[in-house]
């Protein structure tokens, strides 16, 4: 059914149509995808309502819970949208399923994640990229990168990536290392590198659209 739809598309000369079940069954998934995107927010917006209107009544304990499970809602479609930006895996590399962290991260204070490993097609090596929203060692590691003598004291060495300051650890010799960054003020990047060398563990960090999760609030 597909099929006959690309070629009217393409070819004006008429196709036998599909069996009228083909086309029904088209519609139906094309509904379900439309729709799915408007359920999840609409989810949103009820529990929102409910938690006002529990507040107004004085049912704190019921206001919470339904303010709790729309912040989990909403904190995973940024986390889906967080692993979206996570780079595909570069010529010579294999990129797994990139994984929200979202869910089980809420009762560590709301941190939204994203994770995507890496793996050398056919040999040693494995590259670990993951960026966490609103984690508490953000301060921490915002310190760092503003007083370059912390770094040096980590044996890390502070370097611009595509404009991105970056506190990059890889010994001399070695074969992991792994390179750290706080985009915008709100996001932690950690690219972690095993067996594979300096200007690979880079190339990785060179790969990620920093201007897009800049944007991305």
């Amino acid at each position: 059914a597909f099929g006959w739809f690309v070629g009217l598309l393409f070819n004006p000369t008429p196709y036998p149509p599909p069996p009228m079940k083909s086309i029904y069954r088209i519609a139906a998934c094309a509904s379900l995808l439309s729709l799915s995107g408007i359920c999840f927010a609409d989810e949103v917006s009820e529990n929102l309502d409910t938690a006002k209107a529990a507040y107004e009544a004085g049912k704190f304990s019921e206001s919470i819970q339904a303010l709790d499970y729309a912040g989990s809602l909403i904190r995973q479609k940024k986390g889906e949208a967080v692993v979206k930006l996570l780079p595909a895996a570069p010529k010579g590399w294999i990129g797994e399923e990139g994984e929200s962290e979202s869910s089980g991260s809420a009762m560590m204070g709301g941190i939204v994640g994203a994770k995507r490993v890496y793996r050398r097609d056919g040999g040693e090596g494995r590259v670990t990229i993951q960026i966490q929203s609103d984690s508490p060692l953000l301060q921490s590691y915002g310190m760092m990168f503003s007083n370059p003598m912390l770094l040096t004291a980590s044996g890390a060495k502070l370097e611009t990536i595509k404009g991105q300051k970056c506190a990059v650890t890889f010994k001399n010799g070695g074969k992991n290392g792994d390179i750290k960054a706080v985009v915008d003020n709100r996001y932690m990047i950690t690219v972690d590198g095993d067996e594979l060398t300096r200007e690979e563990l880079v190339s990785f960090a060179k790969a990620i659209d920093y201007p897009a999760l800049t944007a991305l609030k």
